[in-house]
C-alpha cells in the first residue's frame, strides 16, 4: 500500500504501524544523519521485519521523507507561539522564515533534502498523509491559514498563502507576486545547499543572516 494513494482512510491499525516506522526513522536521522538511515536498522527500531514496512511505504526514500517531516515539529511550535495575532502580512511572512530558517539552517542536509532533493516531488502527499493521518495533533496551536500553509509540500505552495496576503494588504503588487515568490524560493535553496556544504554553525547562522537581508530586499522592491 502506497500512503496517500488509496483513496479510502487509514485503518487504526495502519497509522500505527505507520506512525512506529516514521517515528523509528526521524530517532536514526536524528541520531546518525542521512548516511545512517537503512531499511534494515529502521525496521529493528520500530520493532517489525522489513516485508512489514514494504506493505506500507514504497522505498527508503520515501519513508526518509516521512521521517523527516518530524523536523518541523519543533518549527511548528515556534512559529505558533511567535505569531501575532496583531501582525500584518509582511511581519507574518518574515516571522515564518525567522522561524523556519531557525531549524533549516541548523539541519540543513535533512531540510534541502526534504524541500529540494530528488524526491522532493512526493512531499506534498507524504505531508498530507503525515498531518492528516498519523500527527493531527502536531498543528495544533497554529492559526488556520498557517495550518493550511504547513500542510502544502513545496516551499512555493507554501509561500503562495501568505503572498496572497501580502498582495491584498498592499506590500507586495498582484504583477510582482508571483516572481517575488519564485526569486525568494529560487534564493532560498541556494543558501541551504551553500549550507549544506559547511559544518561550521557560525558559517551556516551568517548565510541565514544574509538570505534574511535579501529576502528583506526583495519585498522592499515587490510594490
Amino acid at each position: 500500500m502506497e500512503p496517500g494513494k488509496n483513496e479510502q482512510r487509514l485503518t487504526i491499525r495502519q497509522r500505527r504501524i505507520m506512525a512506529f516506522f516514521v517515528e523509528a526513522t526521524e530517532k536514526i536521522l536524528k541520531r546518525d544523519g542521512l548516511s545512517g538511515v537503512n531499511i534494515r536498522r529502521i525496521a529493528a527500531e520500530a520493532g517489525y521485519n522489513s516485508a512489514t514496512l514494504y506493505n506500507y511505504f514504497p522505498d527508503l526514500e520515501n519513508l526518509i521523507l516521512y521521517g523527516s517531516v518530524g523536523y518541523l515539529c519543533e518549527y511548528n511550535l515556534l512559529l505558533g507561539k511567535s505569531l501575532k495575532p496583531s501582525m500584518n502580512a509582511r511581519e507574518r511572512y518574515e516571522t515564518v522564515y525567522r522561524c523556519f530558517n531557525h531549524f533549516a539552517f541548523r539541519d540543513p542536509e535533512i531540510f534541502y533534502n526534504m524541500f529540494f532533493g530528488r524526491y522532493s516531488e512526493e512531499l506534498p502527499e507524504v505531508i498530507r498523509t503525515y498531518y492528516m493521518d498519523l500527527f493531527p495533533d502536531e498543528l495544533e496551536g497554529l492559526p488556520e491559514d498557517m495550518q493550511h500553509m504547513v500542510i502544502r509540500g513545496t516551499l512555493s505552495d507554501r509561500d503562495r498563502i501568505v503572498m496572497e496576503s501580502l498582495v491584498k494588504e498592499g506590500f507586495v503588487s498582484n504583477e510582482k507576486a508571483e516572481p517575488t515568490l519564485s526569486i525568494i524560493v529560487a534564493l532560498h535553496e541556494s543558501f541551504i545547499h551553500k549550507a549544506c556544504l559547511t559544518g561550521n554553525q557560525k558559517e551556516r547562522d551568517k548565510l541565514n543572516q544574509k538570505f534574511m537581508e535579501i529576502f528583506e530586499y526583495v519585498l522592499e522592491n515587490a510594490k
